[in-house]
């Protein structure tokens, strides 16, 4: 009997817990809904008039992207120049099927885009001929621009049913268009001049036989003056 009062008077003695006080201020529990928070974050923009400076700011930067592009770094320009060839043929890194899964073109198959022959059922196709040189040029280059004019004369007097398609590698294209009156491109990120291995500008790429030729110029005996647009 004893031993039964003194296991009741433990366990009543610890179902009271003393009351200690608050340790630290608390807080209720709450998450906020990433959706909400940028909902709240876009009407307080719009109250206080900074979405319109956002939108603006936002306007100029792709208004100044598109005038003048990021340049292609690593070219530059030379008093050495060379002229070198460069093969286009590619090579299928994997096999081609069609929705049946049956193989049409197998891995390794090499192609030449200036070669009908290599071409899958191309054995019958005529001899292709690109009818447009590629020129690599830096629109900033006041030599270059110079150079640009007089190869435009010399090649539509040499080869009149030749063309030229201007491609930057840095400078704004609506400038150069102005100095020489054609269509200007511009090698966004490089992909160009990498896949046909420009180092050097000017450099003229032109298709001879199966191949790119790719000839570079030497534009330092060229007036340093700019262009009367």
């Amino acid at each position: 009997m004893k031993r039964l009062v003194l296991l009741v008077a433990l366990l009543s003695s610890s179902l009271h817990a003393k009351d200690l006080g608050v340790i630290a201020p608390t807080f209720p529990i709450a998450e906020i809904d990433m959706l909400d928070w940028i909902q709240q974050r876009l009407m307080t923009y719009e109250q206080t008039g900074e979405m319109d400076n956002m939108k603006t700011q936002f306007q100029e930067q792709v208004k100044k992207s598109v005038q003048r592009p990021p340049p292609v770094a690593g070219i530059t320009t030379t008093t050495r120049p060379t002229t070198f060839t460069v093969d286009p043929t590619l090579t299928l890194a994997s096999d081609i099927k069609d929705d049946k899964g049956r193989v049409l073109f197998k891995k390794g198959l090499k192609i030449n885009p200036f070669d009908a022959s290599t071409w899958p059922n191309g054995q019958q196709l005529p001899h292709f001929t690109l009818s447009k040189q590629l020129v690599f040029l830096d629109g900033d280059d006041p030599q270059q621009l110079q150079w640009a004019k007089t190869y435009q004369a010399k090649v539509a007097k040499a080869i009149p049913t030749q063309t030229i398609k201007w491609i930057l590698i840095n400078g704004e294209p609506e400038t150069v268009f102005k100095v020489l009156h054609q269509r200007i491109y511009f090698d966004q990120r490089g992909d160009i001049t990498r896949k046909l291995t420009v180092k050097h500008v000017p450099t003229v790429a032109k298709q001879v036989n199966t191949h790119w030729q790719l000839q570079e110029f030497d534009v330092s005996h060229e007036k340093d003056t700019p262009l009367s647009q």
